[in-house]
């Protein structure tokens, strides 16, 4: 059984600065809703949200970008709202929504939300509401990290994303933010196991319901909302992320990972 409920205040909720809230340990973190308020104070106010656990950063992206991710995946869009998605809602049964569930009974010391601040922002207000579930140890969890490149002329550029080391990673998606990428081919220990055109590529997302966004090229394994088809790098020996683009540029990627907190 799910609850929601209304977390403590956040901390030093100031234009041009980080707004804190250390959540409390015990019951399982589904989702995190926050909620903007005040004078001024939007989602392009927010230049960074970071979820810490045990000082470790397991998900960052800023508002604007987050709701693009969340959009696709058919999560709600608000004015005053945004969310920090631990589950895969629309999963095919119970098991798969709760997979990456934050379990904080054991194995977390601290569980630390940031919100950066834009100092633009007027008298700003921010309220996190919680979806939580029955205690869990902490085992896997889902985050999302990010990644920065230089695309120095158009073509095929490899980009080398971390998979771990403790066995491996799962990766659930990868959010390829760019205005010029039209292709990708991923291989996994020099095979092809994804290639595609963007058009194609974002056809048969459509067939699956999901919602393609504006500069963005997404790689879902799990597009059809079966969650055993993320794509485990356990057995990697080498591991591919090739897209092609027509220009040069520099993009942000964000991988969502289902994974061991010490490993990436």
């Amino acid at each position: 059984m799910t609850m929601q409920r209304k977390e403590l205040p956040f901390f030093n909720v100031i234009a041009g600065s980080t707004a804190t809230l250390t959540l409390p340990n015990g019951m399982t973190y589904e989702r995190l809703m926050l909620q903007m308020g005040g004078t001024t104070f939007n989602k392009t106010h927010i230049t960074d949200i970071r979820m810490r656990v045990n000082g470790k950063v397991i998900h960052q992206c800023n508002a604007a970008d987050l709701e693009s991710i969340n959009a696709y995946s058919g999560l709600a869009t608000d004015s005053k709202f945004i969310t920090i998605d631990f589950t895969e809602l629309f999963a095919r049964d119970q098991v798969g929504q709760s997979i990456g569930a934050l379990g904080t009974v054991n194995g977390v010391s601290q569980a630390v939300v940031e919100v950066d601040i834009a100092g633009t922002a007027v008298a700003p207000q921010l309220t996190c509401w919680s979806i939580i579930s029955g205690p869990r140890q902490l085992t896997v969890c889902n985050k999302m990290l990010k990644y920065n490149f230089n695309i120095a002329a158009a073509g095929k550029w490899p980009l080398a994303l971390p998979y771990g080391n403790q066995g491996g990673s799962i990766i659930k998606r990868i959010y390829i933010k760019s205005n010029t990428a039209n292709g990708l081919e991923i291989k996994k220990n020099g095979t092809v196991i994804h290639e595609s055109v963007k058009e194609v590529n974002e056809f048969w997302q459509k067939e699956n319901k999901k919602t393609p966004q504006a500069g963005y090229y997404i790689f879902d394994p799990i597009v059809d909302n079966n969650q055993t088809d993320m794509l485990s790098t356990s057995d990697c020996v080498s591991f591919e992320v090739n897209p092609t683009f027509s220009g040069p540029e520099t993009i942000t990627v964000y991988v969502e990972y289902i994974d061991l907190l010490g490993n990436l």
